[in-house]
């Protein structure tokens, strides 16, 4: 499995995940644009795009691909938990969400497309690590926190009118957010995913926490303050505070 991490960090292969969502009707292009973060008016190709709560927190995450009819959804989690939480959204939309059997390909390059196999694919459990190392968003890391925290301000769109989470994207623009995401790099086997804090005091969660070729890797969320090469108490375990993605001079010292 090593070597098919190394592989793919090189950029060969490609990651395939089942299941997507076709939003099709009358009502899909106004439904979706009031869900989603992205101008769907705008869209030309694939694009990643954010589902945020009334509280502008991440809950869901996507790859939105044009479609003749509607758009299809390529979900970064569960195409179930996707589904639910458009269907909330539907009141009297004519809006029609199908389940379509084709994959999300993701290539190890970059690229993303949609297919109808998934023959050939690195095995799923490889793109968690994969992610992590490579610096891709993984939702476990970001859901429930503001996009511009997790480095994703960059998947919405300004001005483009209301959608679930608008006020609060509006009102915080330009603004600095408290939390920000960070790596973490476990200092102890037992150390696991909760709260964590320095010299007592609470700073952030650790949020995902993965085993990998350079030790126990993860990510989390911490308070602005909290500089880089800190040292932070967990639950279970202490964590040191890495700039994610990982790289750079901070990077090469811990790994030397």
């Amino acid at each position: 499995m090593e070597g098919a991490l190394e592989r793919a960090l090189k950029g060969e292969g490609v990651f395939a995940f089942p299941g997507v969502l076709w939003v099709r009707g009358p009502d899909a292009p106004s439904f979706l644009q009031g869900q989603t973060t992205r101008d769907v008016r705008r869209l030309k190709g694939p694009t990643g795009t954010l589902f945020l709560n009334h509280k502008g927190q991440v809950e869901e995450a996507a790859t939105l691909f044009p479609h003749t009819e509607g758009f299809l959804l390529a979900p970064w989690g569960r195409l179930e938990d996707l589904k639910a939480r458009l269907k909330r959204y539907i009141v009297f939309d004519q809006v029609e969400l199908v389940e379509l059997p084709l994959y999300r390909l993701v290539y190890a390059d970059g690229r993303e497309a949609l297919g109808e196999s998934g023959e050939g694919a690195w095995p799923s459990e490889l793109y968690p690590p994969f992610a992590l190392l490579k610096g891709l968003p993984l939702l476990e890391a970001i859901r429930g926190e503001l996009p511009q925290a997790v480095g994703l301000e960059g998947l919405v769109d300004r001005g483009k009118g209301c959608y679930v989470g608008q006020e609060i994207m509006a009102r915080t623009e330009g603004k600095a957010v408290h939390r920000r995401l960070v790596g973490l790099q476990a200092l102890s086997p037992s150390a696991a995913l909760g709260p964590l804090s320095l010299e007592g005091r609470a700073v952030g969660e650790a949020k995902l926490l993965l085993p990998t070729p350079f030790g126990l890797l993860g990510l989390g969320v911490v308070r602005q303050e909290v500089p880089f090469g800190a040292e932070v108490e967990g639950d279970e375990g202490r964590f040191r505070l890495l700039p994610w993605p990982f790289g750079g001079e901070a990077w090469s010292e811990q790994r030397s």
